[in-house]
Parts: C-alpha cells; sequence; structure tokens
C-alpha cells in the first residue's frame, strides 16, 4: 500500500523541493505499539481470547509442502504444538501450564522426551505463532527503540529496534498507514558471512473480532518460504488436549 499524495505535495516534488518530515520525536515504541495493537481489534479484544488455535502448511518456492503446523493455546499457559516434517516424522511440546515439555528424536529416529523451561516455551511458541511474538513485545519496552522510517515490504514503515539478552537485535515494522505489524527483520551469521531474514506479514483476514495476517512468507537473501494458515479460531476448548504425555509424567515423578 501507498500514501496518497496531496496536489500540494506533488508540486513541491516536481519543483524540486524537499518536503517537510514529520517529526520523529513524537513517536515512541509504546505509542507504536498501542497503535498496532489497536489496529488488529484492541488489547480488550485479545485479553477476552481464552483459546487460540491455529493450522497451516509452509511450502517451499516451488509451492511443494515441507512442514505442516498446528498450535493451539489457552489461558493460563496451556500450549500444545504440533510439527509435521513430511515425510519424515513429527516433532511436538506443550504445557499444562505447569510443566512444559518437548518431544524430538535422536540420530536413530528414537523418541527422546524432555523438560523445557517456560522461557524455551515461550520461544517455540512464537517461532510458529507470530501473534503471540508481536502482542509480546509491550513487555519488552525497556529493551525496544525507535529507530525512524524505512521501506519494508513495499510499504512506508515505522521501524522499532528490540535488544536480546544476548545481544543480538531484531528490528519490527509497522504500516504508517495502516499502522499494522508489517514483519520482522534479522541478521544471522553464518559461515558464509551474514544472512538478512526478512518475515512478511500478509493476507489480513477478519477472525472474530480480530485483524489476523494468514500469510507468513520468510525471505532468506532472497529465498522464500511461505506459511499459509488456513485455520486460525478463537473457539473456546477443553484442557484434555494439555494432558501430560505419560513420559513427561514419569520425568516430573524422578525430578521431585
Amino acid at each position: 500500500m501507498h500514501r496518497f499524495l496531496s496536489p500540494l505535495l506533488i508540486f513541491t516534488v516536481l519543483a524540486g523541493f524537499t518536503a517537510p518530515q514529520a517529526p520523529t520525536l513524537q513517536q515512541s515504541p509504546e505509542a507504536i505499539l498501542s497503535k498496532a495493537i489497536q489496529a488488529i481489534g484492541g488489547r480488550r479484544t485479545l485479553e477476552k481470547m481464552n483459546s487460540f488455535q491455529l493450522h497451516g502448511v509452509m511450502r517451499l518456492p516451488d509451492a511443494r509442502p515441507v512442514i505442516e503446523i498446528d498450535l493451539t493455546t489457552s489461558r493460563g499457559g496451556k500450549v500444545l504444538g504440533i510439527m509435521t516434517y513430511i515425510g519424515l516424522g513429527q516433532s511436538r511440546f506443550g504445557s499444562d501450564g505447569k510443566t512444559a515439555w518437548e518431544q524430538n528424536f535422536n540420530a536413530n529416529q528414537e523418541p527422546t522426551w524432555a523438560l523445557i523451561d517456560s522461557e524455551i516455551l515461550s520461544q517455540k511458541v512464537q517461532q510458529m505463532n507470530w501473534l503471540e511474538w508481536f502482542t509480546m513485545l509491550p513487555a519488552k519496552l525497556s529493551d525496544i527503540k525507535f529507530t525512524g522510517s524505512a521501506t519494508f515490504d513495499e510499504e512506508d514503515c515505522w521501524k522499532l529496534t528490540i535488544t536480546e539478552k544476548e545481544g543480538k537485535e531484531q528490528e519490527a515494522f509497522f504500516s504508517k498507514t495502516t499502522f499494522r505489524p508489517k514483519g520482522r527483520r534479522t541478521i544471522e551469521s553464518t559461515p558464509n558471512g551474514d544472512a538478512t531474514i526478512d518475515v512478511y506479514f500478509r493476507d489480513w483476514q477478519r477472525v472474530g473480532g480480530l485483524l489476523l495476517f494468514h500469510t507468513v512468507e520468510y525471505n532468506r537473501d532472497g529465498s522464500t518460504v511461505t506459511l499459509k494458515l488456513d485455520r486460525i479460531t478463537t473457539t473456546p476448548i477443553g484442557d484434555s488436549i494439555f494432558t501430560l504425555p505419560e513420559q513427561i509424567k514419569l520425568l516430573v515423578d524422578q525430578h521431585e
């Protein structure tokens, strides 16, 4: 989306004059995040949600499906996430609100079970649910700085820079027109040098009282992978889905 130019602004551009810039000192991370949350439905609507479910498939540029994602979260820190690596296997993680866990496979393709802490659980959820990543940013205000304007995904945006505990930085972009979150940029160190990873939020649709993106595109130095979310719902669900697996119950008993 592009901002419309007024006739006066068009004249000044054609005449070779530079239009005055909006005073950036009036911008702040708190104000930008507040407008962004309001743009997708508001804090009250988010706080009313008791449950959140999403399902989607990640595809390569040739449209070949590679990962199926299924995530359910509920009030009280309850989580169940399932990642199906198509043709290879499945990994899971979750929490009943008290105990967080994950299940993977070792080199012999044997299932492994482990307890994890709440921070690792939160990271796993945010990797699957970018709404969670975005709505948790206000809790990091002390680590966020307003760093000006930038064009991101072909739109004029405000830019915020978030400093993580390890000293790494990520940049979050918000549309100046709609105030919605447009995506995130990080720089990753690789054996071949630094790689720029952009995440774009697209295909906005209504889900109850919320306006949510249904497509997430990952762009790594021009190579793209796309996650299409075909189901997002806030319908309340029961707690039985979050019951701890028997293998995790055994681990909990061993740690007590």
